[in-house]
This record gives structure tokens, sequence and C-alpha cells, in this order.
């Protein structure tokens, strides 16, 4: 019985916020300045519950202040107590209803009930009759297509063999062409010493001599190194045309030098596999 009674003077306007029946004195509105200043400290740093107590605290000591109840009115409204900032509201417009915000606060009451009253439930009709939807399927992933690599790029079945043996044979052209030109200059220079080649200076034969000898392996070179340019020209360009990599590999080339050397003559042999 007495926690029904306590339940029915909660919201009381005549509890919360006594009737203004006295004149407050200057240490009263010394004391509500404070009050409200401390009030509007603790409003800033969101503490709801101590910005209430001293704006209720500054309307007791100035209760002529009534501008005070729409503070306390927006600190229940941030705090969620709706319901205690309809009560400061509507204390605040029975104490001053002629006021110029009136109708502004008569608003606000108005959407401040609003928002208490709950949503209606639906009716087990309107909840049988409200559309199902439909499941929602899952859709497959696509898969990502994988792009294939490139082929690597044709290869020539024997690589730059060719181009080796194009390359030995333009040496083998430059040192038989240096002997020969060496070997023929000693021969002219013994003839213009010996004409007749009889009875001649053994200096001037054996210059002869050696003469003829880098002549012949002049000669034999730059026969040796025309071959292997014009072979390894014709290799490249008639033989080694790229293939795929997937092909059966080429068989293995080489070319292969082997000095050649016998009496009174000397030179250079050429092997290869093609």
């Amino acid at each position: 019985m007495f926690l029904a009674a306590g339940l029915a003077v909660a919201g009381d306007p005549a509890i919360e916020y006594p009737e203004c029946n006295r004149t407050a004195t200057p240490a009263d509105l010394e004391g509500a300045k404070g009050a409200h200043k401390a009030a509007t400290q603790f409003y800033e740093r969101a503490d709801y519950d101590r910005a209430i107590q001293y704006w209720k605290d500054a309307y007791r000591l100035d209760c002529a202040a009534h501008a005070v109840l729409i503070n306390i009115a927006n600190a229940y409204e941030k705090k969620g107590d709706r319901a205690e900032a309809v009560t400061a509201l509507e204390t605040y417009l029975a104490r001053m209803p002629d006021a110029t915000d009136a109708q502004t606060i008569q608003d606000k009451i108005q959407n401040l009930r609003n928002s208490i009253r709950p949503a209606p439930t639906p009716t087990a009709s309107e909840s049988a009759s409200a559309p199902v939807p439909p499941p929602t399927l899952p859709t497959a992933s696509a898969t990502p297509s994988l792009s294939a690599e490139p082929p690597p790029p044709p290869q020539p079945p024997y690589g730059y063999a060719p181009w080796v043996a194009t390359g030995a044979g333009v040496v083998t052209l430059l040192v038989g062409g240096i002997l020969t030109s060496s070997g023929f200059s000693d021969i002219g220079a013994a003839e213009d010493s010996c004409p007749f080649r009889v009875d001649c200076e053994p200096d001037v034969a054996d210059l002869g001599n050696q003469g003829r000898t880098h002549a012949t392996v002049g000669g034999v070179l730059l026969g040796l190194g025309a071959a292997g340019v014009a072979g390894g020209l014709i290799w490249e360009l008639g033989f080694n045309q790229p293939r795929p990599a997937a092909s059966s590999p080429a068989p293995s080339a080489g070319i292969r030098l082997t000095p050649v050397a016998g009496p009174g003559a000397a030179g250079v042999g050429v092997s290869g596999r093609f």
C-alpha cells in the first residue's frame, strides 16, 4: 500500500517542483547562480543526473526562475526519461501560461508523448496475411578462369652453333689472309735477292722457304675459313629454322678445329656434326 502511494506521487509536479510562495534573498540568488553554473558543466559532460540535481537546487533557491524547468526537461530527455521531461515542461507551461515559447513547448510535449507510446502490436490476421519473402538461394561463385601461360617462343634446333661456325670461319679467313700476305711478301723478298734460286745465301733461302710455308698454310686457312663461313650461313638459313619448344630436342651440334701439320705444310682441320 505504501509502495503504491509512493508511485502515485513520483511524477507529481507539486512534489517535484513545489509552488513558489516566497521571494528569494540575495544569498539565495547567489546560490542559485552557483548551482546553475555547476549544472551547466555537468550537462556538457553528459552527467545528466548531477545536472538535474543542481538545476533542481537552483530552482528551489530561486523559484521564480521558471526557465530552469526547460533545462531540467532537456537533461531528462538526454537521459532517456521522457516522462519526467514532459512533467518538467508541463510545470513550466502551468506557471508561465503567457510565455512567448508556449506553443513551441506544447509541440515538444506532444512529440515526447508520442515517443513514449508503444508501437501497436499486429493482430494474428495481419501476421498471417503478411507475405513471406521467398528464401534466398545461394549464388554459385564464379570459378575464376585460369589464364594459360603464353607458349615460349620457338627455339632454333641448333641454337647458336651455326653462328659459332660462321665466326670461326671469319677468324680462319683473317689468319689465312695474314699468313698468305706475309708468305708472298717473304717469297718476293727472297726472289729479289736471288732471282734464279741458285747458290742463294742461306738466309735468303730460309726466307723463301718460310714464305712458301706461310703462303701454303695461309691458302689452306683461307679455304677453310671460306668453307666455314659459307657452311655456317647455309646451316643457319637452311637448317636452323625455329621450332616449338615442345618438339623433340635437336641433336647436339659442335665445331671442332684440329691443327694439321706435315713436312713442308701446315693447316687446320674443321669437323662438325650437323
